[in-house]
């Protein structure tokens, strides 16, 4: 293209009367205009995030439903699934990005020669420090995140905001993180009551006012004498974890009071 061609083409531009019916030039508002809508602009900005994610089974199956093509893991979940975890540029699960992503572009000469180039993201390995967990957490963080996480006022507050826009772009691991530091606070929230002189961490308050001081793997053990008692077959300690290891501190509990248990010793 000519120098005077190109200095028309730039002219029909600037005015918004391209000739011709050509499509993406056509608009409600002169070319260049901004729109006052930004609702697209902000789908488009979580396209990838949304798109390439890992399909999650949410599907609930009721006794005598037939589960083809579905195994029972061997062990149990430590963590929530994650709705955003990325199936493309795998390595932003592994640490801080912040959604961000590798980018492609190209540049194009008048002969027609491309020359294509890919944008990585900027990427520093540094120790982030959580109030919540007592420790640093070395890991690798985005420079906008790391920008993002000094205005929030530190790592714990970046992770436990619940807008959407952060449970999309914090990752797989801001996620194992968020859960952590979320567990960790609502064990400060508990009381710590005071037992023979000594001072337990309360770990679960029940509906009839029983602060058992005790975890589930205790509670699970208790359990385990019972219900080996009540099985038709010898039951092994494995089998039980793969039937009863699921259950929370509200069904552990109601299950033990079903047997009629002493919670005297594990309660204040």
């Amino acid at each position: 293209m000519s120098i005077a061609n190109r200095g028309l083409t730039r002219l029909f531009v600037s005015r918004g009367s391209f000739p011709g019916s050509l499509g993406y030039f056509a608009s409600s508002g002169p070319v260049g205009s901004r729109s006052m809508h930004s609702s697209a602009a902000v789908s488009e900005k979580y396209f990838k995030i949304t798109r390439y994610t890992k399909p999650i089974d949410k599907r609930v199956f009721q006794a005598g439903d037939e589960a083809i093509g579905v195994r029972i893991p061997k062990q149990k979940k430590q963590f929530p699934d994650y709705e955003y975890e990325t199936m493309f540029f795998k390595r932003q699960n592994r640490g801080l990005y912040g959604g961000l992503q590798r980018t492609a572009s190209k540049s194009c000469s008048e002969s027609g020669n491309k020359n294509l180039r890919t944008h990585k993201p900027n990427i520093v390995k540094t120790k982030l420090w959580s109030e919540t967990l007592n420790k640093a957490i070395q890991t690798r963080v985005s420079t906008r995140v790391l920008k993002t996480v000094t205005k929030e006022g530190g790592l714990d507050n970046y992770l436990t905001k619940d807008k959407p826009a952060r449970i999309k772009t914090m990752g797989l691991l801001g996620w194992k993180l968020r859960y952590e530091i979320l567990e960790k606070k609502r064990l400060q929230s508990l009381p710590k009551k005071e037992k023979d002189g000594k001072l337990y961490q309360v770990y679960y308050v029940h509906g009839d006012g029983k602060n058992v001081i005790v975890g589930r793997n205790k509670l699970l053990k208790e359990l385990f004498e019972f219900a080996k008692r009540d099985s038709y077959t010898p039951l092994e300690w494995n089998d039980f974890l793969h039937e009863y290891s699921h259950l929370n501190f509200e069904e552990l509990v109601s299950k033990l009071e079903g047997y009629n248990f002493d919670f005297s010793p594990i309660t204040v």
